[in-house]
């Protein structure tokens, strides 16, 4: 059947879009919450390289016939989530595209706080945990250094890390990552306004809760609920967004405890006292000077992002003696799952990694 130019305006008219994403729709909204929909997730092939404490050492290897690069990458991912935010799914995933392309990838899984955990301090996780986990990547790859990247306050630690170990430090890739913590967003905002008492939430909970935790988050943004059902039943009819959808969900919601003592420092040295642009900031015995790092800088900031602004991820190009930045739009979350923002990110990182002597 040809289609007349009748036809065709019919069909654009928008009650007839609509009319056949319905039952697609339907379809999709039905298999929300089905177990189809959440397959995969985390599903980058790994092997456990060691332990210690709650922390896994994890390894990722391209996969057979495809040609190493001869370059590694190690990952600290953020504290307060699950690390799989950078391996949501196959085709949606930052560490898939990374062994993809030949590199060997190292990730610290933080693991989820136990009840003794709420005495961890800062310096345990970053002088104990995370030194032992890049130096057996390190001893394991046979070589004297490679690349780092942290994601979000992973990448906080891996800017404390680098400045006390530089020499272990091929390059340094920060993800969103607050370094002057007295750029005014909303959660600076929330940190030196409100009227919590950290010491006591410390002592009570030991652990900080994650609810607690999540409900703070979405204060920051209010309408951010709204916003994504919105999207969703503009998009429902789309199955690969409702699969993406549900896998964020998934992610969303398994949120673990921040442990205590280091949340206490991290709030109250950071974002309130914001000691490590002041040069006031102590690891242990570490009087942690950011100009320290050698290594050449990569820095990813999002557009839209609130919870770390732009401003306050760029303040460590003081401190570079090489640097490079990149803006990627959406927010916090959005620049490293979206479709459209997170080939640039992938993209930037590989040329990033290749160009690096």
């Amino acid at each position: 059947m040809v289609m007349t130019s009748a036809h065709k305006a019919l069909w654009d008219k928008p009650i007839v879009q609509e009319l056949w994403k319905f039952p697609l729709r339907l379809r999709n909204l039905g298999l929300l919450k089905s177990p189809s929909m959440k397959e995969g997730i985390a599903g980058t092939p790994f092997e456990v390289l060691g332990r210690r404490g709650r922390c896994r050492l994890l390894k990722y290897l391209p996969s057979p016939g495809i040609k190493a690069s001869g370059e590694a990458i190690f990952i600290t991912p953020s504290l307060i989530n699950r690390y799989y935010i950078l391996d949501l799914y196959k085709g949606c995933s930052f560490i898939e595209n990374l062994v993809d392309h030949g590199h060997t990838v190292y990730l610290l899984d933080w693991g989820a706080p136990r009840e003794h955990d709420r005495f961890a301090t800062l310096e345990d996780h970053i002088l104990n945990w995370h030194n032992w986990a890049f130096d057996l990547s390190l001893e394991d790859f046979e070589v004297s250094e490679i690349h780092l990247l942290g994601q979000c306050i992973g990448g906080t630690f891996a800017a404390l890390y680098a400045a006390i170990n530089p020499q272990k430090i091929k390059s340094l890739v920060l993800l969103t990552s607050p370094i002057d913590f007295h750029v005014e967003g909303t959660f600076y905002q929330w940190a030196n306004d409100s009227n919590v008492n950290l010491e006591q939430m410390a002592e009570v909970w030991g652990n900080i809760r994650h609810d607690f935790l999540n409900k703070t988050f979405k204060m920051l943004t209010p309408l951010g609920d709204l916003k994504q059902w919105q999207s969703l039943l503009k998009l429902s009819w789309d199955k690969d967004f409702v699969r993406k959808y549900a896998a964020i969900n998934s992610w969303v919601a398994d949120n673990i405890n921040f442990p205590g003592l280091t949340y206490k420092k991290f709030i109250e040295e950071l974002y309130q006292d914001n000691k490590l642009i002041n040069d006031q900031f102590f690891l242990g015995e570490h009087l942690i000077d950011l100009k320290k790092i050698t290594a050449p800088i990569l820095c990813f900031y999002a557009s839209g992002d609130i919870i770390v602004p732009a401003q306050s991820s760029l303040a460590i190009e003081e401190y570079a003696t090489k640097f490079k930045k990149v803006a990627l739009g959406g927010g916090h979350i959005g620049c490293v799952i979206s479709g459209k923002y997170q080939k640039v990110f992938w993209n930037e990182v590989e040329n990033w990694l290749q160009g690096v002597e």
